[in-house]
């Protein structure tokens, strides 16, 4: 080996180590940025042909840098409804300045009103790099979530109403349970169901047996009654006898409800019900939030819930193998594989928080060991390559 090959080899040491220490170096100081993906570096030999004879080649070291996209960070609570974490595969889609689709896992979004060509005031979930959280919609096209902020909902008159009630087993004839629901009518005016059972029959044998009979009024706010349903018998297991039909109602201003009795049992147990209802009072949307399944809701005043908008998440055969650029972006390459598009929950697919982030997932006392071994790494080549320059020394004084 020559002295030229020793200064080339300790050359490409120190020049591999200095590539190790900065994958450190970004990593400990984005350990705290949103989504983060740490960086490593791996080394790999180069080897130099002896040409045949006895001379050792001393070859250089290769390092390669690769991203840990696929590993998971933890998870930290946030204050904010629009901050969304992925658990699991996937990434959320928003559009780069040249109208690309990118990828992140960095979910910290807040909301964003600008307006539009056309003169109109649109909110938009932005992250800071101001892009756009987007979604796929039916022809497949990448368009941008839009929130309905200061837009006015118009009411919705109630139609449907759904009911569900556990009836004591032990109650005696004439024992009364009540229970209420609030409707709409027409112009969003709320009024108040109430829904009261009686049980008007104890146990009595016959095709089949029954283990006890109730009756349903329901009754309007002034106290008059607007329908009624049974008599509903329940067999010795504690369901109906015979399926509960539904119930037709008339609200003040004649909007038609149908109820229907989703479920109903008769066991030893307390009283409970459950009572739901559509429709809502004209009103504007207060806050919004994320369901685990990506469903972009909004909460109104009364504190019901309406769906706006389903995320798309996205997801690649090899995503180790994304470009990573500024902005906790991803971007599709050749290795990574084309992007699978998907709804939260589906099968491959994460699963999305609402008011949680995914922090990096860099470990610190990890890094801080690597930073240690790789700087001792770069002294040792920096002495080959010393001892090197003395032995050059050494040749020339030779001639003196």
């Amino acid at each position: 080996m020559s002295i030229n090959g020793v200064f080339r080899t300790s050359v490409s040491g120190m020049n591999a180590q200095a590539n190790k220490l900065s994958a450190v170096s970004d990593n400990i100081a984005n350990s705290s940025t949103t989504g983060y993906k740490r960086a490593d570096v791996e080394f790999s030999t180069l080897v130099l042909d002896s040409g045949g004879g006895g001379a050792y080649q001393s070859g250089s070291v290769l390092s390669q840098t690769r991203r840990d996209i696929t590993q998971q960070g933890s998870m930290t609570s946030s204050t904010s409804a629009t901050d969304l974490a992925i658990e699991g595969d996937g990434f959320f889609i928003v559009q780069s300045e040249g109208g690309q689709d990118a990828y992140t896992r960095a979910g910290a979004f807040v909301q964003k009103t600008i307006v539009d060509d056309n003169g109109a005031e649109v909110t938009y979930l932005v992250n800071a790099a101001g892009q756009r959280l987007s979604t796929k919609n039916e022809a497949n096209q990448t368009v941008p979530i839009t929130l309905p902020v200061n837009q006015n909902i118009a009411p919705v008159a109630t139609e449907n109403m759904d009911m569900k009630f556990q009836l004591p087993s032990s109650a005696v004839v004439g024992d009364k349970q009540t229970t209420s629901v609030v409707v709409y009518d027409q112009l969003g005016t709320p009024q108040t169901i109430r829904v009261t059972a009686e049980k008007t029959a104890g146990a009595a044998a016959g095709t089949p047996p029954t283990s006890g009979t109730w009756n349903f009024n329901f009754t309007n706010e002034a106290g008059a009654s607007i329908a009624t349903a049974g008599p509903i018998a329940f067999g010795l297991n504690g369901n109906p006898t015979a399926a509960a039909g539904a119930v037709n109602l008339a609200l003040a201003d004649g909007s038609p409800v149908v109820g229907t009795f989703s479920g109903l049992t008769q066991f030893n147990a307390p009283f409970s019900s459950e009572m739901s209802a559509n429709g809502n009072p004209a009103g504007f949307y207060e806050s919004f939030s994320v369901t685990s399944g990506g469903v972009v809701t909004g909460r109104l005043g009364t504190g019901q819930t309406k769906e706006i908008a389903t995320l798309s998440l996205a997801r690649f055969k090899s995503a180790d193998q994304l470009e990573v650029q500024t902005g906790n972006l991803f971007f599709e390459t050749r290795d990574s594989g084309a992007a699978q598009f998907g709804k939260a929950g589906d099968a491959g697919f994460g699963t999305t928080r609402s008011g949680a982030l995914e922090e990096s997932n860099v470990d610190i006392a990890e890094e801080l060991t690597a930073m240690i071994v790789s700087q001792k790494n770069y002294t040792a080549n920096s002495k080959v390559f010393q001892t090197g320059s003395e032995m050059l020394d050494l040749l020339v004084n030779l001639k003196r």
